[in-house]
């Protein structure tokens, strides 16, 4: 196929984390609530290609697959702390170390959507994908994403209204 196969195992792990790494990490994030947690996931993500070596058509092929095995990976993740932790989810704030920008408050709200609308909402604005992408990544009906992309809307408008008295 392509220059992909002909790399070493640094060089693809080196050129994976450099690509998809912040895309990885932000949405093991927002299932997570926890950088920690999120870095964790990040890794295992990677390890599971560099274990599976799967033969992908393209680079968007690839960044679909790891973000379905990020989202995987993150739901298990959750499941388990949820078990370890008797229902409690840690939840980390982020802290004044970034720059928040003036529409941080909406991932805030983004991150209290429950999980189905989260991951499209997510898959769309922030990572950029159709709902057709969204429904090969989630693998879902293309149907079913955009209904849930319309819900999760909807409720992050209650969200924002409710809790931050903003009417956008």
């Amino acid at each position: 196929m392509s220059s992909f196969n002909t790399e070493s195992i640094e060089d693809k792990a080196a050129r994976l984390f450099d690509t998809y790494g912040n895309s990885i990490l932000r949405l093991a994030y927002s299932y997570l609530h926890s950088k920690e947690e999120a870095e964790e996931i990040l890794q295992d993500t990677l390890i599971q290609f560099l274990k599976a070596k799967p033969e992908l058509e393209s680079s968007s092929h690839e960044k679909a697959w790891l973000l379905h095995v990020a989202a995987n990976l993150s739901k298990n993740r959750i499941e388990y702390n949820r078990l370890r932790n008797g229902e409690e989810l840690n939840e980390e704030i982020t802290t004044g170390d970034e720059d928040k920008s003036d529409t941080s408050f909406v991932w805030e709200a983004v991150n209290k959507l429950p999980d189905k609308y989260r991951d499209v909402v997510h898959l769309y604005y922030a990572e950029g994908y159709d709902t057709k992408e969204i429904a090969k990544i989630l693998d879902r009906k293309e149907a079913t994403i955009r209904s849930d992309l319309k819900r999760g809307r909807e409720k992050l408008k209650e969200i924002l209204g409710k809790e931050y008295d903003y009417h956008g």
